[in-house]
């Protein structure tokens, strides 16, 4: 936790061609596919793409990743076959998802522990674990020093001492 994980995917989407960011937390198995909608009027059906068939020839950022439950089943198809398929009243389909998938999540308990693997520690299968291409483990090793600047460069982007202090640095500067 408090490593910028956040940050570092959004700024992943504000760079990428396409790209969908959704948080694990929130998100539902059709949320991250697809779903099937009934029209009241017309008693017809529509698909409804998820964030995957959304992010196709994209990426597609899932935050929280940690927090999702049988949600990462659904990711199983759509990151070896590269599509989402569906059965559903009669309709019979797959679409796309030709997507990147970058995930972020936080160790059991907050803190990784290496005498654990990587599997333990996040708690997810091998079998999803193996589809990811690259894996960072991202380490947060304690600096009282550094934690305190840090915290006080936080403190003043939000309290806007930061844009004057830029500003009176860059008057005397010259």
């Amino acid at each position: 936790p408090g490593l910028g994980k956040s940050q570092m995917m959004a700024s992943v989407i504000s760079i990428a061609p396409r790209g969908v960011y959704v948080c694990g937390n929130t998100t539902t198995t059709a949320g991250l596919t697809v779903t099937l909608m009934k029209d009241g009027p017309s008693g017809d059906y529509a698909l409804e793409a998820g964030a995957l068939v959304l992010g196709d020839q994209g990426v597609c950022c899932i935050d929280e990743f940690d927090k999702m439950g049988q949600e990462h089943q659904a990711l199983l198809e759509a990151m070896e076959q590269q599509c989402i398929s569906i059965a559903k009243a009669g309709i019979v389909c797959t679409l796309p998802a030709r997507t990147s998938i970058i995930a972020a999540a936080n160790p059991v308990g907050g803190h990784y522990n290496k005498a654990k693997t990587v599997s333990e520690n996040l708690r997810m299968g091998s079998a999803l674990l193996s589809r990811f291409d690259l894996v960072f483990i991202l380490l947060d090793r304690p600096d009282e020093e550094m934690d305190k600047l840090l915290s006080e460069h936080v403190m003043s982007l939000h309290s806007g001492t930061w844009a004057s202090a830029a500003a009176a640095n860059a008057a005397g500067g010259r």
